[in-house]
């Protein structure tokens, strides 16, 4: 054989080359998505382990689709092994054409995943893997080319791969929008783990046995399907029928995790952590964050010094990481949290909180305050707040030096923590 035509042979709809392109699709999406996070000085392990559930969205959606095309060009009644008087290979050509799919598209998955789990060891990665989080992804990868090949098999026809599409697209959505509740049978959760939360164990372990079994049961039906004569419409019935037997465990499984969910994440029970004090306002940190506890009195004391005095209305600032367990109502006393995010950045409301704007979200219906009034108010808890983030005095605040601003907020603190404030104590009443 020449090498054209072993060139030829390899990118025929049925050579292992007529994969490269929805292999080159799967790392091309799979990177883009994950690329930003290649940068982030603070990789959570949960988070990097979670992305190979994750990026099962797309990755699944094209891996599925290849392979449903895969085998309607390879098993359409027109080919010379369909036909009636042809040996049956069944579950033999299965396994081979199965090992193929997967090995071009889920291995394509996997070193699209590489530089991710690079560099969250580069960047010392906060917490440990997850090795069952990531088989989950793994396990529903190969569930979705298993399902695809199968349908296409089952159902020789260009028309099945658009439906198919459509399928994977419909758990897609349903994955996003159904939250909780469709956790064990999406394979992306709804969103990720973050610091001081794991993938409960029962529902990693049924998300992997659920995948193992849908794996199995189309790789059954899809030999049993090869295995029978193709003849003419008279196998319909039969094939409808081996359908539903082979669908009925995976479905069982499907509705009992439905009916009784099992719990999505599991929390650290009083996770550790490591404080500080500055100003008389105390900063705590998930121990895992230590290293991060410098970056946030950084971030937050400059706040305090513009509002030039201890807010009445805030005692403590905590890493949102010691907060996803229950809190004792009086550890939350004058509480305030931050967000610690892996990219390196900081979000805190504490300008908003000491600023008063929290406090008038809600004014009460029954307020006796003009609408005048309460805007001009909502725009000075604004000002202030913008004021304390930025050291820049806008709007009502424009015409009072830094002075005059710290003074007039250790006067009013209480009525802007209370939301009291009457229209002739707003700030720019007082330089009239």
């Amino acid at each position: 054989m020449t090498l054209a035509q072993r060139v030829r042979k390899s990118w025929w709809p049925l050579g292992p080359a007529s994969l490269l392109m929805p292999a080159i699709t799967i790392v091309v999406v799979t990177v883009a998505t994950t690329g930003p996070m290649l940068r982030w000085p603070y990789p959570l392990w949960v988070q990097t382990s979670a992305q190979f559930h994750q990026q099962a969205t797309w990755a699944g959606l094209i891996a599925g689709t290849s392979a449903c095309w895969y085998a309607t060009v390879l098993h359409p009644q027109d080919r010379i092994w369909a036909q009636p008087q042809a040996p049956r290979m069944g579950h033999l050509a299965v396994t081979y054409h199965l090992t193929t799919l997967i090995g071009w598209l889920v291995g394509a998955y996997l070193v699209a995943l590489l530089p991710l789990v690079v560099s969250t060891v580069i960047a010392g990665g906060i917490g440990a893997s997850d090795p069952l989080a990531m088989s989950s992804g793994v396990f529903a990868m190969v569930a979705a080319v298993a399902v695809g090949y199968t349908a296409g098999t089952v159902m020789p026809s260009k028309v099945t791969v658009p439906i198919v599409a459509a399928g994977f697209y419909a758990l897609l959505v349903i994955g996003s929008a159904g939250g909780e509740r469709y956790a064990t049978v999406t394979p992306a959760l709804y969103r990720e783990p973050e610091l001081g939360q794991r993938e409960s164990l029962p529902l990693q372990v049924f998300r992997i046995a659920l995948f193992i079994l849908i794996t199995a049961a189309a790789a059954s039906l899809a030999g049993k399907s090869l295995n029978r004569t193709a003849t003419s419409t008279t196998q319909l019935w039969p094939r409808i029928i081996d359908v539903g037997t082979h669908a009925l465990a995976p479905i069982a499984l499907v509705a009992i995790s439905l009916i009784h969910p099992p719990v999505v994440f599991a929390t650290d029970n009083q996770p550790a952590s490591s404080c500080t004090k500055q100003h008389a306002i105390r900063y705590c940190v998930h121990a895992n964050n230590q290293p991060r506890l410098a970056d946030l009195v950084r971030a937050v004391d400059p706040i305090i010094v513009r509002f030039g005095t201890k807010p009445d209305n805030l005692d403590q600032i905590w890493d949102q990481a010691l907060t996803l367990h229950p809190i004792n109502a009086d550890l939350a006393h004058s509480l305030d949290i931050v967000w610690l995010n892996p990219d390196g950045t900081i979000q805190t409301q504490v300008a908003a909180t000491i600023a008063g704007i929290h406090a008038c979200s809600h004014i009460a219906s029954d307020d006796r305050r003009s609408e005048k009034d309460i805007e001009r108010l909502t725009q000075a808890t604004t000002d202030i707040s913008n004021y304390l983030t930025t050291g820049t005095a806008v709007g009502t605040l424009s015409a009072m030096p830094a002075a005059d601003i710290q003074q007039w907020i250790a006067e009013h603190q209480q009525q802007l923590h209370t939301c009291t404030l009457t229209p002739d104590q707003l700030p720019d009443t007082q330089t009239r």
